[in-house]
Order: structure tokens, then sequence, then C-alpha cells
């Protein structure tokens, strides 16, 4: 199995980013709209600058070598601020849908939806598979929060379900086109145990594994 990258909720010395300076301000303002009480020492700055990186392939900047082709898998305790920092990257790739209309080809510069995989199984509950299918298309990127959280299956009218694994799989034959972003306790290897081995095997082609480490932040001002 490959290895995973691994990082502390500990502060680190950002690199001096001089590209694109406009967009790294809405980038760090982002942040802030999700979570008014931010504090960016208290986040390790090599994922942020990053991250940024990664929307707009900068090989400078991208101390953590992440992979353009793929999304993000950010797993490990609760109360670490993993889906802050997802839901602050789906705020500013959103307002680029608006300000860089000429990039959309991009996957980068598709919208990008965020849901629980808990609401995704509720989804299907309510309405049956054929609800499920806006969330397949590879016209959106997805976050899908709280992965294994979810009930395995979840029921509608007698059929049962595998919600996030139907998901996860189609989403996989669109790889190329749109991008898949998940948050999740679950440590890698045990995805298989919720999903299968297929699904397993799958996500390391899918994401670029993040570890997030460290005390809970939930109860400190970000």
């Amino acid at each position: 199995m490959q290895q995973a990258i691994r990082l502390q909720t500990q502060p680190s010395i950002p690199p001096t980013l001089v590209d694109l300076p406009k967009e790294m301000e809405f980038f760090r303002a982002a942040f802030f709209k999700v979570e008014p009480g931010f504090n960016p020492d208290l986040t390790d700055k090599d994922i942020l600058n990053s991250l940024f990186a990664w929307v707009w392939k900068l090989d400078k900047y991208n101390k953590l070598k992440f992979d353009y082709n793929k999304g993000f898998c950010f797993y490990g305790d609760l109360g670490l601020g993993k889906s802050m920092i997802l839901q602050a990257l789906r705020l500013y790739r959103n307002s680029l849908v608006a300000r860089h209309e000429s990039k959309r080809d991009d996957f980068r510069m598709k919208g990008t939806w965020l849901k629980s995989a808990s609401e995704l199984a509720n989804t299907f509950s309510s309405d049956g598979q054929k609800a499920l299918i806006q969330f397949t298309s590879d016209e959106i990127n997805l976050i899908i929060d709280e992965l294994g959280r979810e009930p395995r299956p979840a029921k509608y009218y007698g059929n049962e379900l595998n919600v996030t694994q139907f998901i996860l799989q189609l989403r996989y034959d669109h790889r190329r086109n749109s991008v898949t972003h998940i948050t999740t306790n679950l440590k890698p290897e045990d995805i298989a145990q919720y999903y299968g081995e297929y699904i397993a095997d799958r996500c390391w082609e899918m994401f670029n594994f993040i570890e997030f480490k460290g005390s809970s932040l939930r109860s400190k001002a970000f």
C-alpha cells in the first residue's frame, strides 16, 4: 500500500507566494468565511499553500507534491479541521467558476457540491437510486464529508444499497473529467472493510491521502 502524506496540526513556515497574489487573497478569505475564528497559526501552512498550488498547478509552491489529477482524502481524528479546509476550498473554487469562465474546461473550475455521507444515504432512503445520479455526474465536483458514518446499507422500500460505494464507483469512471474529495475518520487500510477491495484499490487513483494528527481543535478558535 502506498504511503500517505502525514501532517501535524502544528504551525510551519509557509513558502513565500509571489504568483497570483489576488487569488491568494480570495483563497485565504474563503477560510474566514467558513470559520470566522479561523487562525492560520493552528493550521499547517504547507497544506494551505499546497492546496492553492493544486488549484493553479503551481509546482513551485506545491510543497506536499499533490497530484494535480487527484482529489483529496483527509483522514484522522475529530476536530482537526478536515471538513473546514475542504469547505473553504469548495467556496474558493466555486468563486472561480464566476471569475474565470474561460478556464471551466479544467475540472478545478467546475462547481463543487458538498454532501455528508449520511445525507447521501438518506437521499437514497427517501427517493431511491435515481436520486443519486446527480452526484455521479462529471459536470460537478463532489465533497463527501464524514465517510464511514453513514448507515450501510441504506434501505429504500426493501432495496438495500451501500450508497457511498455506489457513488465512488461511478465517480471513479469520471475521474479524468471531475474530481472527488472525502473526509473520514477511517484509516486508508479500513476502506476495504467498509466499501470493498474494488473501491479501496481505486481510491489510490482518485485521492491524495493526507492524515491529520494532533489534539482536537474544535474547542479552540481556528
